[in-house]
């Protein structure tokens, strides 16, 4: 689960926003985010597709990427 948060987390970094923003962008309140990036909450799917979509992070790489 950790693998995953550090895969989103970078793509934050890299993106220039910060997590607040994208947070407003996928709907995702901060408080349920930063503990999935931390590697502390799995991500709901809703969550995931989100990220995916505002991060422009293709969904199949992400979940190779946990597994």
């Amino acid at each position: 689960m950790e693998q995953i948060g550090k895969v989103f987390s970078d793509a934050i970094k890299e993106s220039g926003m910060t997590i607040k923003a994208v947070c407003e962008k996928t709907g995702i309140p901060y408080g349920r985010l930063y503990p999935s990036l931390k590697g502390v909450r799995e991500l709901r799917v809703t969550e995931f597709l989100a990220l995916c979509k505002v991060l422009r992070i293709d969904p199949y790489f992400a979940e190779e990427v946990r597994s």
